[in-house]
């Protein structure tokens, strides 16, 4: 099942790496995003794949923590 990012997922994700506004907005531009009902969509692999080569994570993964089933 393909996980996808808001803008705001997306933004809290990467700077809770930190990545400020400018290296945030480079990652979403240079990930493709897709549109639903209007809304623009990253797909969360593709930016955890291309944030993970920031220098300062030293090829630490970046991973959103998905909640258990219950």
């Amino acid at each position: 099942m393909n996980t996808y990012l808001d803008r705001e997922a997306a933004t809290a994700l990467l700077a809770a790496h930190g990545f400020n506004r400018t290296d945030i907005e480079c990652v979403l531009d240079l990930t493709r995003q897709i549109s639903q009902n209007g809304t623009p969509l990253w797909p969360a692999h593709s930016v955890e794949k291309l944030a993970s080569r920031a220098w300062w994570l030293n090829g630490a993964e970046i991973k959103i923590s998905m909640p258990r089933a219950a």
